[in-house]
């Protein structure tokens, strides 16, 4: 089928067969700033995600020529990591459980309200660009005879990690990962997974800061009939769904003290009741919970409860930033050169000594995820050294030098020199940025906004405000 896909923001690939459905899902993306690509089948899924790689699959289970779930089985054997949300007019617990343990990131049964489909497709999105920020992070993850995966790292910390690991996965403690945005806590957590005695049982992963404190209740313990507006039938929640496996709560100092309350239970009795329900549910799982918020200090504030603390963390593990552990910052380098440069079909530049040295004594606020884009952005424009930056890397503890001005323009005419206003210099600096970063991207967006270090949202109004597209002729 063509494939008509208006521009917008992150791109998500839309695959079912009835035709109202599809155009209705397709304007209520759309009015979120999405860009959605419509597919009416198997075949036209597959086709298209041989090309191209979406922010996120929106996938039906019953299509006219296959089924969904044998589709995402298929698509998942064959390395895609993009993240999925199940759709179906035939919801049960069975259908539920295998589309989660096929990798699904959420299970939505027909009908459901459109507000529950933007709250899914959000909180999926903020998922996948989290794994896009943890993958290949130090600590890395790599094969391992012992434990399956091992935690990769030069310094100190790191091997404690490395070393922890086997005995953490081969019990069933929970277990409370600590660290800083982008230091790999997901990845320690699907390690434990992979090493444990639930290997084969479900990994479900939750972020509790990317859902209201209403909707991570019902999401997380289920709901039954009647139990508030538009419950029309018993759902089981994603507690339920990580029966025989491992759940893993991100953000866990983003849950409501009520949700926290019931979160202990689930601790303490090894059961759930769901919302508006009676009756106790039994629960084999385990809990893995990560933050990178001082836990202790919002328990002594009231806004953690301690006890709940005390149950989650039976086994602490703590993740140094990148800062840190500077030893580490050359392989990373090296690897994501490897990455990108493959990705691209690019040779990766190298970093000259001085960027080698700036890098190491650079603090990298944003850790792996920020020494990654400096990297890409090397890759792409084919210079390895400080002036490919934006700003120039400066020394730890040191405030980044501004990049100079560029001068303003000044014409001679019959009164004499006219000189740009400070206004009309920015305005094109601004729009000469802008059209290199689209030049050196080749017309891509996402990699164009990492390169100038703004979001894709602002790069689009920036390439409307100057009249770039147009004059690029870029889609």
């Amino acid at each position: 089928m063509t494939v008509d896909a208006a521009v917008g923001g992150p791109e998500v690939a839309l695959v079912e067969d009835e035709h109202n459905l599809r155009e209705l899902y397709q304007d209520v993306l759309g009015a979120r700033g999405l860009k959605v690509v419509p597919l009416d089948s198997v075949a036209a899924a597959e086709a298209y995600l041989a090309r191209h790689a979406p922010d996120l699959l929106l996938l039906d289970v019953k299509l006219g020529d296959g089924d969904g779930l044998v589709l995402l089985d298929r698509l998942r054997k064959q390395g895609l990591r993009t993240p999925v949300i199940v759709m179906t007019a035939f919801g049960t617990v069975e259908r539920a459980v295998q589309a989660l343990r096929a990798g699904a990131a959420d299970f939505l049964v027909k009908p459901f309200p459109n507000e529950r489909l933007v709250s899914s497709v959000e909180a999926a999105l903020e998922t996948g660009r989290r794994l896009v920020e943890l993958e290949l992070a130090a600590p890395t993850l790599a094969p391992d005879s012992d434990t399956g995966r091992a935690l990769i790292g030069a310094d100190g910390g790191l091997r404690d990690v490395a070393a922890l690991l086997p005995r953490v996965a081969a019990s069933d403690a929970t277990v409370l990962v600590r660290g800083e945005s982008g230091t790999g806590k997901e990845l320690v957590a699907r390690a434990i997974h992979a090493a444990s005695p639930r290997l084969d049982g479900p990994f479900v992963s939750v972020n509790c800061a990317a859902l209201p404190s209403s909707l991570l209740e019902s999401e997380l313990f289920g709901f039954e009939r009647g139990a508030f507006t538009g419950a029309h039938s018993r759902r089981k929640g994603l507690i339920e769904a990580a029966e025989g496996g491992t759940l893993f709560l991100d953000e866990i100092g983003d849950m409501s003290l009520e949700a926290q309350a019931r979160l202990l239970r689930v601790l303490q009795e090894r059961e759930i009741t769901r919302i508006g329900g009676r009756e106790a549910v039994k629960v084999d799982l385990r809990v893995i919970s990560a933050t990178h918020r001082d836990l202790d200090a919002m328990a002594s504030s009231g806004q953690f409860r301690s006890d709940l603390l005390y149950r989650l963390a039976v086994i602490p593990i703590h993740l140094p930033p990148l800062r840190e552990r500077t030893r580490d910052i050359p392989g990373l380098i090296e690897h994501f050169l490897e990455k990108h440069a493959r990705r691209k079909g690019l040779t990766p530049p190298r970093p000259d000594a001085e960027t080698s040295r700036r890098a190491l004594a650079y603090p990298w606020p944003g850790n792996v995820r920020e020494l990654e884009n400096f990297v890409e952005r090397a890759v792409v424009l084919g210079h390895f050294d400080a002036e490919s930056l934006r700003a120039p890397l400066a020394p730890r503890g040191a405030p980044r030098p501004a990049a100079a001005p560029a001068p303003a323009e000044v014409t001679t005419g019959g009164d004499g020199p006219t000189v740009q206003t400070l206004r009309e210099a920015v305005a094109s600096a601004e729009r000469a940025a802008v059209i290199a970063a689209l030049q050196a991207a080749k017309g891509q967006k996402t990699t164009a906004a990492r390169l100038l270090g703004v979001s894709y949202k602002t790069l689009f109004n920036k390439i409307h405000e100057h009249g770039i597209r147009e004059e690029l002729h870029i889609g």
